[in-house]
């Protein structure tokens, strides 16, 4: 008898013990859920957007190079044009390198709007650093052949053609860069019309002065931005290279 109510009380003991667990863990159970509710609902939107993000980044990272190589191509074009040696070919080369300009021009307008839409309208704030370099390359490449073909520098919205597909002809459109890229695809645009002006000076001395003198003008116009190179990447560089280039330049034109 003493037996079977020790074994009676060790099983309610026993059974105590599990449902005051079971009472502790279901407690605590709550408690861990309602500690992490707003953690994983914050970590499943920061989650996709790192996605978006991702997805975004490689998108820019990719196709930026076919634009920087459609640039280099067309300044390669445009420079070779004004070569003597190359005269008999003079209107062909500005042609191949007004059309890469323009498909330049064409694949970053394409670039840039499929960021706004894939990523949404802060794609700039997050994305817009991977993309300098090529609308930088874009000012370059338009800016070297204005001054050839003696046209204007366009400004910030740099208006090219593009092929309509439904007919022959080519509509008229804008792409726009950065305050940043214009001012290093101008930069950059001073040492390519260095070696227009030295491949002038083999016909035609005046027309390379005349090319030197765009080059001082534009530089002048550039260097005040010095003092803001703490803003600019490796913009002090730049000017202090482009320096060099006109007082280089100035020397062998004399």
């Amino acid at each position: 008898m003493r037996s079977f109510m020790s074994d009676k009380k060790t099983n309610w003991q026993d059974s105590a013990q599990k449902n005051s667990l079971n009472t502790f863990m279901s407690t605590f159970s709550r408690l861990i859920r309602m500690t992490l509710k707003n953690v994983k609902t914050e970590l499943a939107v920061a989650l996709k957007s790192s996605e978006t993000f991702g997805s975004a980044r490689r998108k820019v990272i990719s196709q930026k190079d076919d634009i920087i190589t459609q640039c280099s191509e067309s300044i390669v074009s445009a420079v070779s044009s004004t070569n003597p040696d190359n005269a008999g070919n003079k209107g062909d080369l500005l042609k191949e390198a007004n059309e890469k300009a323009e498909n330049a021009g064409k694949m970053l307008k394409k670039l840039q709007s499929s960021m706004g839409n894939d990523y949404g309208r802060w794609w700039k704030r997050d994305l817009h650093v991977l993309l300098v370099q090529a609308e930088q390359e874009v000012v370059e490449a338009f800016s070297t052949l204005a001054v050839i073909k003696q046209e204007e520098i366009p400004p910030r919205d740099i208006l090219f053609r593009s092929q309509d597909p439904n007919s022959y002809l080519k509509t008229k459109k804008y792409v726009r860069v950065s305050d940043e890229a214009y001012v290093y695809g101008l930069l950059d645009c001073i040492g390519e019309l260095k070696r227009v002006a030295l491949n002038s000076d083999k016909s035609d001395h005046d027309l390379a002065l005349h090319i030197f003198e765009i080059m001082r003008e534009l530089f002048r116009e550039l260097e005040p931005f010095s003092k803001y190179s703490n803003s600019f990447k490796i913009l002090k560089l730049k000017i202090d290279v482009n320096r060099n280039l006109i007082t280089d330049t100035e020397k062998s034109l004399k």
